[in-house]
Protein backbone atom coordinates (compact mmCIF):
# COMPACT_ATOMS: atom_id res chain seq x y z
CA UNK A 1 0.00 0.00 0.00
CA UNK A 2 3.07 2.57 0.96
CA UNK A 3 4.41 1.63 -2.10
CA UNK A 4 1.21 2.63 -4.20
CA UNK A 5 0.74 6.05 -2.43
CA UNK A 6 4.64 6.43 -3.09
CA UNK A 7 4.30 6.03 -6.91
CA UNK A 8 1.15 8.58 -6.54
CA UNK A 9 2.57 10.55 -4.88
CA UNK A 10 6.51 10.48 -5.74
CA UNK A 11 8.75 13.10 -3.32
CA UNK A 12 6.27 13.99 -1.05
CA UNK A 13 7.17 13.79 2.69
CA UNK A 14 5.25 11.63 5.33
CA UNK A 15 4.03 14.73 6.80
CA UNK A 16 3.07 16.49 3.57
CA UNK A 17 1.25 12.97 2.62
CA UNK A 18 -0.27 13.38 6.21
CA UNK A 19 -1.51 17.14 5.47
CA UNK A 20 -3.01 16.11 1.79
CA UNK A 21 -5.10 13.20 3.31
CA UNK A 22 -6.35 15.47 5.89
CA UNK A 23 -6.68 18.17 3.55
CA UNK A 24 -8.63 16.33 0.97
CA UNK A 25 -10.81 14.83 3.62
CA UNK A 26 -11.75 18.48 4.87
CA UNK A 27 -12.42 19.51 0.88
CA UNK A 28 -14.90 16.62 -0.06
CA UNK A 29 -16.80 17.51 3.47
CA UNK A 30 -16.69 21.13 2.64
CA UNK A 31 -17.83 20.58 -0.81
CA UNK A 32 -20.84 18.17 0.20
CA UNK A 33 -22.01 20.19 2.52
CA UNK A 34 -21.68 23.48 0.60
CA UNK A 35 -23.87 22.00 -1.68
CA UNK A 36 -26.52 21.16 0.67
CA UNK A 37 -26.31 24.72 2.26
CA UNK A 38 -26.31 26.79 -0.99
CA UNK A 39 -28.55 24.62 -2.38
CA UNK A 40 -31.33 24.40 0.49
CA UNK A 41 -30.65 28.61 1.18
CA UNK A 42 -31.08 29.16 -3.02
CA UNK A 43 -34.01 26.94 -3.12
CA UNK A 44 -35.78 28.70 0.13
CA UNK A 45 -34.71 31.97 -1.08
CA UNK A 46 -36.71 31.17 -4.68
CA UNK A 47 -39.66 29.20 -2.37
CA UNK A 48 -39.99 32.62 0.29
CA UNK A 49 -40.04 35.04 -1.50
CA UNK A 50 -42.64 33.94 -4.28
CA UNK A 51 -44.96 32.37 -1.87
CA UNK A 52 -45.26 35.55 0.62
CA UNK A 53 -47.67 37.99 -0.61
CA UNK A 54 -45.88 41.13 0.56
CA UNK A 55 -42.46 39.92 -1.81
CA UNK A 56 -44.11 37.89 -4.38
CA UNK A 57 -44.16 40.62 -7.19
CA UNK A 58 -41.28 41.74 -7.49
CA UNK A 59 -39.43 38.18 -6.30
CA UNK A 60 -37.00 37.35 -8.91
CA UNK A 61 -35.63 41.36 -8.89
CA UNK A 62 -35.12 40.98 -5.12
CA UNK A 63 -33.36 37.16 -5.81
CA UNK A 64 -31.18 39.10 -8.38
CA UNK A 65 -30.02 41.91 -5.70
CA UNK A 66 -29.66 39.36 -3.12
CA UNK A 67 -27.31 37.06 -5.30
CA UNK A 68 -25.11 40.37 -6.02
CA UNK A 69 -24.94 41.09 -2.49
CA UNK A 70 -23.53 37.69 -1.59
CA UNK A 71 -21.09 37.79 -4.21
CA UNK A 72 -20.01 41.18 -3.32
CA UNK A 73 -19.63 39.76 0.54
CA UNK A 74 -17.60 37.06 -1.35
CA UNK A 75 -15.39 39.67 -2.63
CA UNK A 76 -15.31 41.61 0.83
CA UNK A 77 -14.40 38.12 3.04
CA UNK A 78 -11.69 37.37 0.16
CA UNK A 79 -9.87 40.78 1.86
CA UNK A 80 -9.97 39.95 5.08
CA UNK A 81 -7.72 36.79 4.29
CA UNK A 82 -4.70 38.77 4.46
CA UNK A 83 -4.58 40.11 7.71
CA UNK A 84 -6.25 36.85 9.19
CA UNK A 85 -3.37 34.58 7.57
CA UNK A 86 -0.35 36.66 8.50
CA UNK A 87 -1.46 36.31 12.50
CA UNK A 88 -2.83 32.81 12.56
CA UNK A 89 -1.99 29.69 10.92
CA UNK A 90 -3.49 28.96 7.37
CA UNK A 91 -5.76 25.64 8.25
CA UNK A 92 -6.62 27.86 11.66
CA UNK A 93 -8.16 30.30 9.99
CA UNK A 94 -9.68 28.13 7.00
CA UNK A 95 -11.12 25.85 10.73
CA UNK A 96 -12.86 28.94 11.75
CA UNK A 97 -14.20 30.13 9.08
CA UNK A 98 -16.54 27.06 8.15
CA UNK A 99 -17.25 26.59 11.67
CA UNK A 100 -18.84 29.91 11.54
CA UNK A 101 -20.31 28.88 8.45
CA UNK A 102 -21.77 25.83 10.17
CA UNK A 103 -22.97 28.42 12.79
CA UNK A 104 -25.35 30.23 10.57
CA UNK A 105 -26.75 27.24 8.87
CA UNK A 106 -28.02 26.63 12.37
CA UNK A 107 -29.96 29.63 13.24
CA UNK A 108 -32.18 28.21 9.89
CA UNK A 109 -32.83 25.50 11.86
CA UNK A 110 -33.68 26.63 14.65
CA UNK A 111 -36.25 29.46 13.28
CA UNK A 112 -38.01 27.05 10.97
CA UNK A 113 -39.73 25.13 13.56
CA UNK A 114 -39.67 27.69 16.38
CA UNK A 115 -42.47 29.59 14.26
CA UNK A 116 -44.25 26.55 13.16
CA UNK A 117 -42.42 25.35 10.29
CA UNK A 118 -42.92 21.47 9.23
CA UNK A 119 -41.27 18.65 6.46
CA UNK A 120 -42.34 19.66 3.45
CA UNK A 121 -46.08 18.12 1.83
CA UNK A 122 -47.03 18.82 -1.76
CA UNK A 123 -50.21 20.24 -3.54
CA UNK A 124 -50.56 20.19 -7.26
CA UNK A 125 -51.40 23.48 -9.19
CA UNK A 126 -51.65 23.15 -12.88
CA UNK A 127 -51.01 19.43 -13.08
CA UNK A 128 -47.45 19.82 -11.85
CA UNK A 129 -46.33 18.99 -7.63
CA UNK A 130 -45.23 21.96 -6.10
CA UNK A 131 -44.74 22.50 -2.56
CA UNK A 132 -47.15 23.49 -0.31
CA UNK A 133 -46.12 27.09 1.82
CA UNK A 134 -48.69 26.41 4.44
CA UNK A 135 -45.78 23.85 6.16
CA UNK A 136 -43.35 26.89 5.54
CA UNK A 137 -42.41 28.76 9.05
CA UNK A 138 -44.09 31.95 9.55
CA UNK A 139 -40.78 34.24 9.54
CA UNK A 140 -40.10 36.75 7.15
CA UNK A 141 -38.19 36.04 3.93
CA UNK A 142 -35.92 39.23 4.30
CA UNK A 143 -34.26 37.76 7.16
CA UNK A 144 -32.43 36.17 4.50
CA UNK A 145 -30.67 39.12 4.00
CA UNK A 146 -28.15 39.40 6.23
CA UNK A 147 -28.05 35.48 6.59
CA UNK A 148 -27.13 35.54 2.96
CA UNK A 149 -24.99 38.07 3.18
CA UNK A 150 -22.41 36.62 6.36
CA UNK A 151 -22.61 33.21 4.55
CA UNK A 152 -21.16 35.61 1.69
CA UNK A 153 -18.36 36.63 3.26
CA UNK A 154 -17.32 33.27 4.90
CA UNK A 155 -17.59 31.68 1.75
CA UNK A 156 -15.49 34.23 0.74
CA UNK A 157 -12.56 33.64 3.42
CA UNK A 158 -12.82 29.79 2.53
CA UNK A 159 -12.80 30.09 -1.35
CA UNK A 160 -9.82 32.63 -1.24
CA UNK A 161 -7.99 30.21 1.26
CA UNK A 162 -8.52 27.32 -0.59
CA UNK A 163 -6.77 28.51 -3.32
CA UNK A 164 -3.31 29.70 -1.47
CA UNK A 165 -3.09 26.59 1.35
CA UNK A 166 -1.13 24.17 -1.09
CA UNK A 167 1.90 26.06 -0.85
CA UNK A 168 1.98 25.66 2.85
CA UNK A 169 0.92 22.34 2.34
CA UNK A 170 3.64 20.87 -0.27
CA UNK A 171 5.99 24.28 -0.29
CA UNK A 172 6.93 25.53 -3.68
CA UNK A 173 7.84 22.60 -5.55
CA UNK A 174 5.81 23.24 -8.88
CA UNK A 175 5.64 19.47 -9.65
CA UNK A 176 4.23 18.68 -6.00
CA UNK A 177 1.94 21.77 -6.47
CA UNK A 178 0.30 20.58 -9.35
CA UNK A 179 0.07 17.12 -8.34
CA UNK A 180 -1.88 18.37 -5.07
CA UNK A 181 -4.18 20.45 -7.17
CA UNK A 182 -5.00 17.50 -9.67
CA UNK A 183 -5.67 15.12 -6.99
CA UNK A 184 -7.65 17.68 -4.69
CA UNK A 185 -9.97 19.32 -8.02
CA UNK A 186 -10.79 15.58 -8.76
CA UNK A 187 -11.97 15.10 -5.69
CA UNK A 188 -13.63 18.31 -5.04
CA UNK A 189 -15.55 18.01 -8.42
CA UNK A 190 -16.71 14.25 -7.10
CA UNK A 191 -18.12 15.61 -4.26
CA UNK A 192 -19.68 18.64 -5.69
CA UNK A 193 -21.70 16.49 -8.09
CA UNK A 194 -22.77 14.28 -5.52
CA UNK A 195 -23.50 16.28 -2.79
CA UNK A 196 -25.33 18.35 -5.82
CA UNK A 197 -27.78 15.47 -6.22
CA UNK A 198 -28.27 14.21 -2.69
CA UNK A 199 -29.05 17.95 -1.74
CA UNK A 200 -32.14 17.52 -4.36
CA UNK A 201 -33.34 14.76 -2.81
CA UNK A 202 -33.07 16.18 0.63
CA UNK A 203 -34.71 18.80 -0.31
CA UNK A 204 -37.40 17.10 -1.80
CA UNK A 205 -37.79 14.98 1.26
CA UNK A 206 -37.34 17.42 4.08
CA UNK A 207 -38.11 20.61 2.30
CA UNK A 208 -35.59 23.60 2.29
CA UNK A 209 -34.94 23.91 5.42
CA UNK A 210 -34.97 20.90 7.61
CA UNK A 211 -32.97 19.39 4.51
CA UNK A 212 -29.85 21.93 5.91
CA UNK A 213 -29.38 19.34 8.75
CA UNK A 214 -26.54 17.55 6.88
CA UNK A 215 -24.72 20.99 6.82
CA UNK A 216 -23.78 21.03 10.35
CA UNK A 217 -21.91 17.58 10.75
CA UNK A 218 -20.29 18.06 7.86
CA UNK A 219 -18.47 21.44 8.23
CA UNK A 220 -17.59 20.31 11.81
CA UNK A 221 -16.00 17.23 10.39
CA UNK A 222 -14.20 19.26 7.64
CA UNK A 223 -12.96 21.87 10.67
CA UNK A 224 -11.58 18.76 12.52
CA UNK A 225 -9.84 17.71 9.74
CA UNK A 226 -8.12 21.02 8.65
CA UNK A 227 -7.18 21.60 11.94
CA UNK A 228 -5.13 18.38 12.25
CA UNK A 229 -3.39 19.82 8.99
CA UNK A 230 -0.07 21.46 9.80
CA UNK A 231 1.30 24.95 8.66
CA UNK A 232 4.69 27.10 8.46
CA UNK A 233 5.22 30.04 10.02
CA UNK A 234 6.20 31.88 7.24
CA UNK A 235 3.06 34.40 7.74
CA UNK A 236 3.51 34.89 11.58
CA UNK A 237 6.88 35.94 10.45
CA UNK A 238 6.68 38.24 7.68
CA UNK A 239 3.85 40.47 9.92
CA UNK A 240 6.55 40.91 12.63
CA UNK A 241 8.71 42.75 10.67
CA UNK A 242 5.72 44.83 9.35
CA UNK A 243 3.38 47.82 10.58
CA UNK A 244 1.71 46.67 13.51
CA UNK A 245 -2.25 46.80 12.75
CA UNK A 246 -5.35 45.63 14.71
CA UNK A 247 -7.04 43.25 13.19
CA UNK A 248 -9.70 45.55 11.95
CA UNK A 249 -7.09 48.45 11.03
CA UNK A 250 -5.54 45.59 8.68
CA UNK A 251 -8.75 44.75 7.06
CA UNK A 252 -9.11 48.31 6.67
CA UNK A 253 -6.06 48.72 4.87
CA UNK A 254 -6.34 45.67 3.06
CA UNK A 255 -9.32 47.38 1.42
CA UNK A 256 -7.56 49.97 0.26
CA UNK A 257 -4.75 47.49 -1.42
CA UNK A 258 -7.75 45.92 -2.87
CA UNK A 259 -9.29 48.88 -4.55
CA UNK A 260 -5.65 50.03 -5.70
CA UNK A 261 -4.85 46.37 -6.89
CA UNK A 262 -8.26 46.77 -9.21
CA UNK A 263 -6.82 50.03 -10.43
CA UNK A 264 -3.36 48.74 -11.22
CA UNK A 265 -5.01 45.87 -12.67
CA UNK A 266 -7.12 47.97 -14.98
CA UNK A 267 -3.27 49.81 -16.08
CA UNK A 268 -1.95 45.89 -17.13
CA UNK A 269 -5.37 44.51 -18.74
CA UNK A 270 -5.63 47.51 -20.99
CA UNK A 271 -1.63 47.93 -21.75
CA UNK A 272 -1.69 45.25 -24.33
CA UNK A 273 -3.76 43.07 -26.44
CA UNK A 274 -2.33 39.59 -24.32
CA UNK A 275 -4.03 40.88 -21.75
CA UNK A 276 -7.27 43.09 -22.87
CA UNK A 277 -8.98 39.37 -24.10
CA UNK A 278 -9.09 38.69 -20.60
CA UNK A 279 -12.42 40.68 -20.13
CA UNK A 280 -14.83 38.70 -22.15
CA UNK A 281 -12.37 35.63 -22.22
CA UNK A 282 -12.38 35.43 -18.51
CA UNK A 283 -14.71 37.91 -16.53
CA UNK A 284 -17.90 37.11 -19.04
CA UNK A 285 -17.38 33.15 -19.73
CA UNK A 286 -17.76 33.40 -15.37
CA UNK A 287 -20.62 35.25 -15.28
CA UNK A 288 -22.17 33.08 -18.36
CA UNK A 289 -21.31 30.36 -16.33
CA UNK A 290 -22.50 31.74 -12.28
CA UNK A 291 -25.79 32.63 -14.25
CA UNK A 292 -26.53 29.28 -15.92
CA UNK A 293 -25.93 27.44 -11.86
CA UNK A 294 -28.00 30.40 -10.13
CA UNK A 295 -30.02 32.17 -12.75
CA UNK A 296 -31.43 30.00 -15.15
CA UNK A 297 -31.77 26.71 -13.43
CA UNK A 298 -32.88 27.89 -10.10
CA UNK A 299 -35.79 30.20 -12.24
CA UNK A 300 -36.39 27.79 -14.79
CA UNK A 301 -37.15 25.30 -11.90
CA UNK A 302 -39.27 27.25 -10.13
CA UNK A 303 -41.35 29.27 -12.91
CA UNK A 304 -42.03 26.35 -15.39
CA UNK A 305 -41.61 22.93 -13.53
CA UNK A 306 -42.87 24.17 -10.20
CA UNK A 307 -40.03 23.19 -7.88
CA UNK A 308 -37.10 25.32 -7.31
CA UNK A 309 -35.24 22.26 -5.39
CA UNK A 310 -34.56 20.72 -8.64
CA UNK A 311 -32.54 23.60 -9.72
CA UNK A 312 -30.12 20.96 -7.52
CA UNK A 313 -30.34 18.29 -10.23
CA UNK A 314 -29.09 20.31 -13.22
CA UNK A 315 -26.41 21.83 -10.56
CA UNK A 316 -25.27 18.54 -10.18
CA UNK A 317 -24.85 17.77 -14.01
CA UNK A 318 -22.92 21.26 -14.05
CA UNK A 319 -20.68 19.97 -11.48
CA UNK A 320 -19.88 16.69 -12.97
CA UNK A 321 -19.33 18.70 -16.78
CA UNK A 322 -16.85 20.33 -14.94
CA UNK A 323 -14.50 17.27 -13.31
CA UNK A 324 -14.86 16.02 -17.25
CA UNK A 325 -13.24 19.65 -18.49
CA UNK A 326 -10.88 19.47 -15.78
CA UNK A 327 -10.16 16.54 -16.45
CA UNK A 328 -9.63 16.79 -20.23
CA UNK A 329 -7.06 19.83 -19.92
CA UNK A 330 -5.60 17.48 -17.75
CA UNK A 331 -4.65 14.77 -20.17
CA UNK A 332 -4.55 16.84 -23.44
CA UNK A 333 -1.98 19.53 -21.49
CA UNK A 334 0.80 18.98 -23.96
CA UNK A 335 -1.37 18.97 -27.27
CA UNK A 336 -3.16 21.77 -26.44
CA UNK A 337 -0.73 24.55 -25.34
CA UNK A 338 -2.63 27.88 -25.35
CA UNK A 339 -6.41 28.49 -23.55
CA UNK A 340 -7.59 29.69 -27.05
CA UNK A 341 -9.33 26.36 -28.00
CA UNK A 342 -10.87 25.73 -24.88
CA UNK A 343 -12.23 29.45 -24.83
CA UNK A 344 -13.61 29.18 -28.07
CA UNK A 345 -15.28 25.87 -26.93
CA UNK A 346 -17.10 27.02 -23.75
CA UNK A 347 -18.54 29.99 -26.17
CA UNK A 348 -20.07 28.00 -28.96
CA UNK A 349 -21.57 25.35 -26.39
CA UNK A 350 -23.49 28.30 -25.05
CA UNK A 351 -25.50 28.31 -27.96
CA UNK A 352 -26.72 24.82 -26.73
CA UNK A 353 -29.12 26.79 -24.15
CA UNK A 354 -31.38 27.24 -27.05
CA UNK A 355 -32.29 23.66 -26.37
CA UNK A 356 -34.41 24.16 -23.18
CA UNK A 357 -37.19 27.25 -24.20
CA UNK A 358 -37.16 25.07 -27.52
CA UNK A 359 -38.28 21.70 -26.37
CA UNK A 360 -39.51 22.23 -22.77
CA UNK A 361 -43.12 23.19 -24.13
CA UNK A 362 -43.32 19.74 -26.49
CA UNK A 363 -42.17 17.65 -23.84
CA UNK A 364 -43.30 19.08 -21.25
CA UNK A 365 -46.95 19.63 -22.65
CA UNK A 366 -46.70 15.66 -23.58
CA UNK A 367 -46.41 13.98 -20.50
CA UNK A 368 -42.89 14.27 -19.50
CA UNK A 369 -42.35 14.91 -15.65
CA UNK A 370 -40.47 18.22 -14.63
CA UNK A 371 -38.54 15.73 -12.61
CA UNK A 372 -37.60 13.89 -15.62
CA UNK A 373 -36.94 17.25 -17.67
CA UNK A 374 -34.56 18.46 -14.96
CA UNK A 375 -32.35 15.28 -15.73
CA UNK A 376 -31.95 16.77 -19.32
CA UNK A 377 -31.44 19.81 -18.11
CA UNK A 378 -28.59 17.93 -15.89
CA UNK A 379 -27.38 16.07 -19.09
CA UNK A 380 -26.96 19.03 -21.04
CA UNK A 381 -25.46 21.99 -18.57
CA UNK A 382 -22.84 19.02 -17.91
CA UNK A 383 -21.68 19.48 -21.17
CA UNK A 384 -21.54 23.39 -21.55
CA UNK A 385 -19.92 23.29 -18.07
CA UNK A 386 -17.41 21.17 -19.70
CA UNK A 387 -16.08 23.86 -21.93
CA UNK A 388 -16.37 26.16 -19.06
CA UNK A 389 -14.02 24.35 -17.07
CA UNK A 390 -11.71 23.92 -19.65
CA UNK A 391 -11.43 26.96 -20.13
CA UNK A 392 -11.24 28.17 -16.75
CA UNK A 393 -8.65 25.96 -15.73
CA UNK A 394 -6.44 26.77 -19.25
CA UNK A 395 -6.83 30.39 -18.54
CA UNK A 396 -5.75 30.69 -15.00
CA UNK A 397 -2.33 28.56 -15.59
CA UNK A 398 -2.50 31.07 -18.88
CA UNK A 399 -2.63 34.36 -16.18
CA UNK A 400 0.28 32.88 -13.77
CA UNK A 401 2.35 31.91 -16.85
CA UNK A 402 2.29 35.53 -17.92
CA UNK A 403 2.84 37.56 -14.47
CA UNK A 404 5.50 35.43 -13.48
CA UNK A 405 6.33 37.84 -9.88
CA UNK A 406 8.44 36.83 -7.25
CA UNK A 407 6.86 36.43 -3.63
CA UNK A 408 8.61 38.26 -1.01
CA UNK A 409 7.92 41.76 -3.61
CA UNK A 410 4.17 40.75 -3.42
CA UNK A 411 4.55 41.02 0.51
CA UNK A 412 6.85 44.23 0.56
CA UNK A 413 4.66 46.00 -2.22
CA UNK A 414 1.52 44.42 -1.41
CA UNK A 415 0.22 44.78 -5.23
CA UNK A 416 1.50 42.60 -6.91
CA UNK A 417 0.75 41.65 -11.07
CA UNK A 418 -1.17 38.58 -10.76
CA UNK A 419 -2.76 39.92 -7.43
CA UNK A 420 -3.96 42.94 -9.62
CA UNK A 421 -5.13 41.36 -12.56
CA UNK A 422 -7.38 38.79 -10.48
CA UNK A 423 -8.51 41.40 -8.07
CA UNK A 424 -9.21 43.84 -11.56
CA UNK A 425 -11.31 40.46 -13.29
CA UNK A 426 -12.95 39.53 -10.78
CA UNK A 427 -14.30 42.88 -9.53
CA UNK A 428 -15.37 43.01 -13.31
CA UNK A 429 -17.16 39.51 -12.98
CA UNK A 430 -18.94 40.81 -9.87
CA UNK A 431 -20.38 44.39 -11.57
CA UNK A 432 -21.43 42.34 -14.59
CA UNK A 433 -23.05 39.50 -12.73
CA UNK A 434 -24.94 42.27 -10.46
CA UNK A 435 -26.55 43.93 -13.44
CA UNK A 436 -27.18 41.30 -15.31
CA UNK A 437 -28.74 38.97 -12.44
CA UNK A 438 -31.23 41.81 -10.89
CA UNK A 439 -32.07 43.37 -14.52
CA UNK A 440 -32.98 39.88 -15.52
CA UNK A 441 -34.80 39.40 -12.00
CA UNK A 442 -37.18 42.17 -12.62
CA UNK A 443 -37.63 40.49 -16.42
CA UNK A 444 -38.57 37.40 -15.12
CA UNK A 445 -41.06 39.12 -12.27
CA UNK A 446 -43.44 39.63 -15.19
CA UNK A 447 -43.55 36.11 -16.41
CA UNK A 448 -44.18 35.08 -12.98
CA UNK A 449 -46.69 36.79 -12.25
CA UNK A 450 -48.58 35.74 -14.79
CA UNK A 451 -48.00 32.21 -14.35
CA UNK A 452 -48.94 32.68 -10.52
CA UNK A 453 -52.88 33.70 -11.69
CA UNK A 454 -53.34 30.91 -14.14
CA UNK A 455 -55.15 27.95 -12.70
CA UNK A 456 -56.18 24.35 -13.83
CA UNK A 457 -54.41 25.07 -17.39
CA UNK A 458 -51.15 23.20 -17.32
CA UNK A 459 -49.84 23.81 -21.32
CA UNK A 460 -51.03 27.99 -20.85
CA UNK A 461 -48.91 27.70 -17.81
CA UNK A 462 -46.10 26.03 -19.55
CA UNK A 463 -46.32 28.13 -22.24
CA UNK A 464 -46.44 31.41 -20.62
CA UNK A 465 -43.51 30.46 -17.73
CA UNK A 466 -41.31 29.47 -21.11
CA UNK A 467 -41.43 32.44 -22.97
CA UNK A 468 -38.61 34.57 -21.09
CA UNK A 469 -36.34 32.24 -21.75
CA UNK A 470 -36.52 32.36 -25.45
CA UNK A 471 -34.90 35.73 -24.41
CA UNK A 472 -32.83 34.67 -21.08
CA UNK A 473 -31.45 31.01 -22.74
CA UNK A 474 -31.57 31.86 -26.11
CA UNK A 475 -30.67 35.33 -27.63
CA UNK A 476 -28.69 36.38 -24.27
CA UNK A 477 -26.45 33.25 -24.67
CA UNK A 478 -26.15 33.46 -28.33
CA UNK A 479 -24.65 37.16 -27.52
CA UNK A 480 -22.51 35.87 -24.95
CA UNK A 481 -20.99 33.38 -27.19
CA UNK A 482 -20.41 36.07 -30.46
CA UNK A 483 -18.75 38.41 -27.74
CA UNK A 484 -16.52 36.20 -26.49
CA UNK A 485 -15.53 34.35 -29.14
CA UNK A 486 -14.48 37.31 -30.98
CA UNK A 487 -12.59 37.95 -27.73
CA UNK A 488 -10.79 34.78 -28.75
CA UNK A 489 -9.03 36.45 -32.35
CA UNK A 490 -7.48 39.65 -30.13
CA UNK A 491 -4.18 38.37 -28.78
CA UNK A 492 -1.07 38.07 -31.83
CA UNK A 493 -0.77 34.33 -33.34
CA UNK A 494 -4.84 33.71 -32.04
CA UNK A 495 -6.07 32.97 -35.83
CA UNK A 496 -4.74 29.31 -35.88
CA UNK A 497 -7.22 27.27 -34.51
CA UNK A 498 -5.04 25.36 -31.75
CA UNK A 499 -2.32 28.00 -31.48
CA UNK A 500 1.39 27.25 -30.39
CA UNK A 501 1.76 30.54 -28.12
CA UNK A 502 0.61 33.68 -27.79
CA UNK A 503 2.25 36.98 -27.43
CA UNK A 504 5.58 35.89 -28.80
CA UNK A 505 8.87 37.88 -28.21
CA UNK A 506 8.28 40.16 -31.49
CA UNK A 507 5.13 41.01 -29.80
CA UNK A 508 6.33 41.95 -26.72
CA UNK A 509 9.08 44.19 -28.64
CA UNK A 510 6.38 46.04 -29.81
CA UNK A 511 4.78 46.57 -26.86
CA UNK A 512 7.89 46.92 -24.66
CA UNK A 513 7.73 51.01 -24.10
CA UNK A 514 3.86 50.65 -22.60
CA UNK A 515 4.84 47.47 -20.70
CA UNK A 516 8.40 49.12 -18.77
CA UNK A 517 6.22 52.76 -18.08
CA UNK A 518 3.32 50.05 -16.53
CA UNK A 519 6.24 48.01 -14.38
CA UNK A 520 7.72 51.28 -12.81
CA UNK A 521 4.36 52.21 -11.58
CA UNK A 522 2.62 48.82 -10.70
CA UNK A 523 5.48 46.19 -9.70
CA UNK A 524 4.61 44.14 -13.27
CA UNK A 525 7.22 42.30 -14.74
CA UNK A 526 6.88 41.30 -18.43
CA UNK A 527 6.40 37.82 -19.01
CA UNK A 528 9.35 35.73 -20.56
Amino acid sequence: MSSAIEKLFPGFTPAQKRNLLFYTIGIMCYKLGLESALGAVKTMMTERFNSNPATSANAFATLGLLEGLNQLMQSLGSIAVAPLIFRFKTPHVLAVAISFFATLSLVFLTLEPATGGKLVTYMVKNGKDVPDPSTYGNWSPYILFPLFLLIGGAYGIIELIRRVIPRDIVGGDVAKLKKMDATVHIWYEVAGTGGAFFSAFMIQKLGHVYAICVVPPLFIAAALSWFQVSSAERNLAKIQSGPKRSIGGAIFHYVGVYFSSIVTGARIIFSSRRFIWLIPGYSLGLVYHRYLENGVAPNFSKIVLGDASLAQIMVGGSNFGELCGALIVFIFNTQVKTPIPWVRWDALVLNLLWLIPCLSYQLLSNGTSPQAFAWMVAALFMFISMGWAAGDVSLAAYVQSQLEHNEEDEISEEVSPLGAVMAFLYSSYIAMYFGLNYGLGKYLDIYANKVKTIKNDKNLAYETGIEPFYMIAGVLFSVGCVIIFAGTFIPKGSFAINPEILAGDQFEDEENATVNVLAHESGFKPAK
